[in-house]
């Protein structure tokens, strides 16, 4: 992934007992900041952008520099009592 503005994740929820895709999930905690431990007080806005296709969440955000990211997500999903959580890391490139 580019660094700089306008850098899109998207995240697919799952089933996992069915495999089919989770609609309607209401995503209510973001948050981007670098992954190397010890660098969590550098953060990037996140914004959420529409959804393109089923179990696709889709968030815009500006990754200011080059280097490890990690991005957290948080929500509640229709017919479950524990909130759905999830980090993914990966590396912004010049």
């Amino acid at each position: 992934m580019k660094e700089g503005n306008g850098a899109v994740v998207a995240v697919r929820l799952l089933d996992k007992r069915t495999g089919a895709p989770v609609n309607n999930a209401v995503v209510f905690a973001t948050r981007m900041d670098m992954a190397p431990d010890g660098m969590e007080a550098m953060t990037a806005p996140v914004e959420v952008l529409p959804s393109e296709e089923p179990g696709i969440y889709r968030f815009k955000t500006n990754l200011i520099m080059a280097g490890g990211w990690r991005f957290s997500i948080a929500a509640k999903v229709q017919g479950e009592t524990e909130t759905v959580e999830c980090r993914l890391e990966f590396k912004a490139v010049q």
